[in-house]
């Protein structure tokens, strides 16, 4: 990922990242309050107003039904206000209830059944669920998903993983008993077994070995920032099918400038889907330059986390045996070794059926949840990291980089990423989010009856406090991660 370096550049990147800040929240938001609307529709609720963002309308319509669709100038989130309503987030005007006509009250969603209230409280959550889940399966159907082998390619020192006796090149075959099909399965079951012993069962060589792991609390790069962050894990990593185990100093790599620990992804042009495609570049230049693009560690880590990319440019010895494996077709003629000897072609491009693409975008809205509530859990009980907390600078800054550095459909799987994160976040029993309007209704149903209007006020109040307070704390911490 290389950054501009001229004003010009940066202004480009900037905006740019602003128009993937505003698609991917305005399309989120204006999913989650479609699910309040339409909810509160079937139960005959009247609509006064859908606005994405806040404040003065910079544009707007009524429809046939009288709501006022508009859209606010400050784009940070949005509302559905209904008939009856004293402010957005939906408090009662009991003034205007108390006047209201009985054909005016039954359009009041102060005055619906308390399951229907519930109904439509839930349905914004639910919708943001749905998308993610039905924009996931588009993309898995459409572009299918890049598989990578489940075998073990990298040991964080000192990790759980090191201290359970795992070793590269081990291939996990189940953990618990379930079966591992790619390394994405090893980070979904590792991620909800924090302080928990998982018996992992790996094929190593021509033995079966049982080793219990428990996952603990690691540290690894963030990739849209020059830090490290704190997450649940075993300190593993899948094999990278062009990492550099060692180079011979004098030799074609090693005069080029190819270090230990470079992750080679690219040769001649060809993406490095195996150790084999290096192999086969060097076969096909018969004697005369290979490029190579690789990625490296940064050379002052205090500094940046972010990894360096570069080009490389050596001129092979000649291959005497072209049926010599990939592996030693590349130390005979470059002078370079593999991480993982003899690895077979780890990252696989795979296609889905409708079936397959709808369980993987529903295992993947899973997984973020899981991960979601993990680091709350990580949080609450100071063992997580709360400068991970972003607000909309930080989502402004990563939908910028994924719009400018990969593109359009990433950007649309970003918004699904986002969707259920909202989705989930408004689920939390806070007053003033759905969760908590969800609570007030399960005291209702408790006690048969609503709690008093002071009291719901001063809990309304409260979950404002709380909810401005996150967001300045997390756009606080966005700001020292750019300043």
């Amino acid at each position: 990922m290389e950054y501009p370096t001229s004003f010009l550049g940066w202004a480009g990147l900037v905006g740019l990242g602003g128009l993937g800040f505003l698609f991917t929240i305005t399309l989120v938001v204006f999913v989650h309050e479609l699910g309040h609307f339409l909810a509160a529709r079937f139960f005959g609720v009247k609509v006064e107003s859908f606005s994405i963002g806040f404040g003065r309308a910079m544009a707007g319509f009524h429809d046939r039904y009288g709501t006022h669709w508009k859209i606010g100038w400050l784009p940070l989130g949005g509302y559905v206000k209904f008939w009856g309503d004293d402010s957005v987030s939906s408090t009662p005007d009991h003034e205007r209830l108390a006047k209201a006509s009985a054909a005016e009250l039954a359009g009041s969603f102060h005055h619906k059944k308390l399951y229907q209230k519930a109904v439509i409280a839930v349905a914004g959550p639910v919708a943001n669920f749905i998308f993610a889940i039905v924009i996931l399966t588009a993309l898995f159907l459409i572009f299918g998903d890049y598989v990578t082998s489940s075998q073990i390619g990298r040991l964080q020192p000192g990790g759980p993983a090191a201290k359970a006796g795992l070793q590269v090149g081990d291939v996990v075959l189940s953990i618990d008993g379930r079966p591992i099909r790619e390394f994405q399965d090893i980070v979904e079951n590792v991620s909800v077994g924090r302080d928990r012993v998982l018996q992992f069962r790996v094929q190593r060589g021509d033995q079966v070995v049982e080793l219990p792991v428990t996952p603990g609390t690691i540290e690894k790069p963030d990739p849209f920032s020059s830090r490290k962050v704190k997450d649940t894990g075993i300190g593993i990593g899948p094999v990278s099918p062009g990492e550099v185990k060692s180079v011979v100093a004098d030799s074609p790599a090693g005069r080029a400038g190819l270090l230990a620990g470079d992750f080679v992804f690219e040769a001649n042009g060809a993406p490095v889907e195996s150790f084999g495609v290096i192999a086969t570049a060097i076969v096909e230049a018969k004697g005369g330059p290979v490029t190579l693009k690789v990625s490296r560690d940064p050379v002052d880590p205090a500094k940046s986390m972010k990894r360096q990319i570069v080009d490389l440019t050596f001129t092979p010895n000649l291959v005497t045996n072209a049926q010599a494996s990939a592996d030693e077709i590349v130390a005979q003629a470059a002078g370079f070794a593999p991480m993982v000897s003899g690895a077979p072609k780890v990252v696989v491009p795979v296609r889905f059926g409708p079936i397959e693409a709808l369980s993987r975008a529903v295992g993947t809205v899973r997984y973020i949840v899981v991960k979601t509530l993990d680091f709350i859990g990580m949080l609450l009980t100071g063992r997580g990291d709360y400068q991970q907390l972003s607000g909309p600078i930080g989502i402004a800054s990563v939908s910028g980089q994924v719009l400018v550095f990969f593109g359009l459909v990433p950007l649309i799987n970003l918004a699904a990423v986002l969707s259920v994160s909202i989705g989930l976040l408004n689920l939390f029993p806070i007053p003033m989010l759905d969760g908590g309007h969800l609570l007030y209704y399960g005291i209702e149903a408790v006690r048969g009856r609503p709690l008093g209007e002071r009291a719901q006020e001063l809990g309304f109040r409260i979950g404002f406090v709380f909810v401005v307070g996150l967001m300045l704390f997390a756009t606080w911490n966005d700001l020292t991660k750019f300043f």
